[in-house]
């Protein structure tokens, strides 16, 4: 068996250019992110990297763990300076990257983002819960429930009754619900997208209102009969709100690289 002393680094990426890196969620997949790649593509260099949540050396569970394995990502690709987003945690871990290295950020797009308000886990899900429970509430993510297929569930319940991962997932959802950014947002200067369905049951439509509110240079959209994962509800609508304030956010975003270098 292959051994290993830090996460392993995996990622999806499409395009070419300026560099936009999207993040999972706490259940999410790189893989939730393709078709949004496939429609970034000929905008940017698009990259949805794996967060090393169920990854055995990833040690230090905390927000601002995954966000330095993010860092360490953008060295091996050689990226100096990146727009990050993130669904969910993955916003979450992106507020974060962008309060502790902001030369390394240079714009945020969020969406159903944590770090506001946190549901509990462990409430939402019980130990070593029932199918049908793990049904249920994984169609509170989605407006449609036909996106959660039974391969999906089924996928889902192996993880949740698996001891050693359903413990990882505990850990991590705790570790964020500690860490409220609330306080720092003011002090984020790049621009940043904040685009939320607008029947999110998880992170509801105030949370976005209140990241608008707080960030100091944001964009706020609401995608309709959409819940708390645009990426995989409506992936072209939102990849085409994100492209078009890349586009006209790039004069600014290149100001403040160009400010960061000197």
């Amino acid at each position: 068996m292959k051994r290993h002393d830090r996460p392993q680094q995996r990622w999806l990426e499409r395009g070419q250019g300026e560099a936009v890196i999207l993040l999972h969620g706490l259940m999410g997949d790189v893989v939730h992110w393709d078709e949004v790649l496939d429609r970034l593509a000929p905008s940017c260099r698009a990259l949805a990297p794996a967060l090393p949540i169920f990854d055995p050396a990833f040690t230090y569970t905390s927000v601002q763990a995954l966000s330095a394995h993010v860092v360490g990502l953008m060295d091996t690709l050689g990226i100096e300076r990146a727009v990050i987003g993130g669904n969910s945690l993955g916003g979450h871990v992106a507020i974060r990257l962008a309060l502790a290295q902001p030369n390394r950020v240079s714009g945020l797009v969020l969406t159903g983002t944590s770090g506001l308000l946190e549901p509990s886990f462990s409430r939402r899900v019980s130990h070593r819960p029932g199918r049908e429970l793990v049904r249920e509430r994984m169609e509170e993510v989605f407006y449609d429930r036909r996106h959660v297929t039974p391969g999906w569930v089924d996928a889902v319940c192996r993880t949740l009754n698996d001891p050693a991962l359903a413990l990882r997932l505990v850990r991590m959802a705790r570790a964020a619900k500690r860490d409220n950014v609330e306080a720092r947002l003011p002090a984020i200067a790049v621009p940043a997208l904040v685009v939320w369905g607008a029947h999110d049951r998880i992170t509801p439509p105030s949370v976005a209102e209140r990241l608008h509110a707080l960030l100091p240079d944001s964009q706020l959209t609401f995608l309709p009969r959409c819940g708390h994962a645009p990426m995989l509800e409506h992936p072209a609508a939102w990849a085409d709100i994100v492209a078009a304030w890349l586009a006209r956010t790039r004069p600014r975003r290149y100001a403040g690289t160009a400010a960061a270098a000197r």
